[in-house]
């Protein structure tokens, strides 16, 4: 869910995006095509959104002065864009033909049936598809699709290991109205499931267990939004009223269960850490780094502040000309001084990576499960403001735009946090299925549960079905949703 992206930037992406600051780059361009030429047309069209591209990027990429000295702006704008990035540092940016999808994707909302998988192996041949989770109220949810359950097969067609065309179409099947083949111990279960525009909310779990005298807070958060992007915070708020409860039951511990979690919005991952930390406004959560040009301007117009972010005391809603339109007072944890987060390999990044980074100058942050992704850069979303312009222009990009780091300096997760207790979720199969999420003996938990020094009662819900393979996992289903994808917006 995702990007980085702070109020800061509210105001500085109106301003900036009208500027016309100076372009290092050339051009090594062909003739366009007659007026009536259709082939034509399109090189124009291309070549039009392609010097929007470049503009944009000279004044936003953190290594602008990476960009290649002449481009061909005949090139669609998605291999225009690719072939300016600065790839051996940078393997985050990314672009979108719609930016209203974008936009969208990026709170949440999407088209789609309401479930997560991983591909895993299944032969040498193919994969077979894992359900990591199932969205509430959705289509999924709805059909009876469960954490645990397997698939071959999606409108008949395998998984492959290593097709990427074959894959495309896979990821084009998932936001169509689509059929899985469920394993049901030696029989197959078709599951048809129906796609819609469906709002997901980034609270997936939050409980209080009370286990020996201790009360330990379980908060699963699945991606960093403010709201639907309606403006009304409404997310924020919710995620303030959950730890409004936690300090009600005056919780001893925490666990923060960021597994599936690939980044977001900046906004609400200071929130969270104020939340969490119960620091003074005046302490430092993190500071980014940008490129000379940008940060000359941000410094003139934004003061000598201009790239920090401090903890907050309040959730504050803007307008676009910075106006404070409500503020709500942060319901902020006492005496907790260590947390301990759930960790994956192939998802928890970015704005994830912001909370774990931030929060490790001021209180023990205790890693449980695979290394990180390892983005400690941010993004800002850019697409063409004007609506007249946007008729011949309906590309968004998410530039990478600054490098991250917290209170300490410290910026050097470029290869992700290594856990400081090691544990796969899939490590139990094929001997067990995968547990729902929430109970006690999901081996992620129960892991963090054992560290804490408490033992839940069994609750005999262990599945009877096994696995019927070894498996370990491939690519999961927001690999193949690029808005979504490692994310952190400022």
């Amino acid at each position: 869910m995702h990007y980085f992206m702070s109020r800061k930037f509210s105001f500085a992406l109106i301003v900036l995006g009208s500027l016309t600051l100076f372009s290092s780059c050339g051009e090594d361009d062909d003739p366009i095509g007659e007026e009536d030429d259709p082939i034509g047309e399109e090189i124009r069209r291309n070549q039009n959104v392609n010097d929007w591209i470049l503009e944009n990027m000279d004044e936003w990429y953190l290594w602008n002065d990476k960009l290649p000295v002449k481009t061909n702006k005949n090139l669609d704008p998605k291999n225009y864009f690719e072939s300016l990035l600065y790839r051996a540092s940078d393997r985050f940016s990314g672009i979108q033909e719609n930016f209203t999808e974008l936009l969208e994707s990026l709170s949440g909302v999407q088209l789609e049936a309401g479930y997560d998988f991983t591909g895993g192996g299944w032969d040498e041949n193919s994969m077979a598809g894992l359900i990591t989770y199932v969205k509430p109220n959705s289509p999924a949810s709805q059909a009876g699709l469960k954490r645990g359950d397997f698939f071959l097969t999606i409108n008949g067609a395998r998984l492959p290991r290593n097709n990427d065309e074959v894959l495309r179409n896979l990821q084009n099947a998932l936001y169509a109205n689509h059929t899985l083949e469920i394993i049901e111990g030696n029989s197959i279960r078709e599951v048809p499931l129906s796609v819609v525009k469906y709002e997901e909310n980034p609270i997936f779990l939050d409980t209080v267990y009370e286990i020996s005298n201790k009360k330990i807070g379980y908060l699963i958060y699945n991606f960093f939004a403010q709201d639907n992007g309606d403006n009304s915070l409404a997310y924020v708020k919710e995620l303030n009223q959950v730890f409004g409860k936690l300090q009600e039951q005056s919780i001893n511990e925490l666990i923060l269960d960021l597994r599936y979690n690939s980044g977001g919005a900046m906004s609400t991952s200071v929130a969270l850490a104020s939340m969490i930390a119960n620091r003074p406004s005046s302490d430092l959560f993190a500071k980014e780094e940008y490129n000379s040009l940008l940060d000359s301007y941000l410094r003139e117009v934004g003061g000598a502040n201009y790239n920090k972010t401090f903890f907050q005391d309040q959730i504050e809603k803007y307008d676009m000309k910075g106006t404070v339109l409500e503020r709500v007072a942060i319901n902020k944890l006492t005496g907790l001084n260590r947390i301990y987060v759930l960790t994956s390999s192939n998802r928890t990044a970015s704005a994830s990576e912001l909370i774990i980074n931030g929060l490790k100058p001021y209180m023990d942050v205790v890693l449980i499960g695979t290394t990180t992704v390892g983005k400690n850069v941010g993004s800002v979303i850019l697409y063409e403001r004007d609506p007249q312009k946007q008729k011949n222009n309906t590309w968004g990009m998410l530039p990478i735009v600054f490098k991250i780091m917290n209170a300490a300096n410290s910026s050097d997760y470029g290869n992700g946090f290594l856990p400081d207790v090691e544990v796969d979720e899939y490590q139990e199969l094929p001997l067990f299925p995968l547990f729902p999420l929430g109970d006690t003996e999901e081996v992620m938990l129960r892991t963090a549960l054992t560290h804490i020094g408490v033992r839940a009662e069994k609750n005999n819900l262990r599945a009877e079905k096994t696995a019927p393979f070894s498996f370990r996992p491939v690519i999961s289903s927001i690999d193949l949703t690029p808005a979504r994808k490692n994310v952190v917006l400022d």
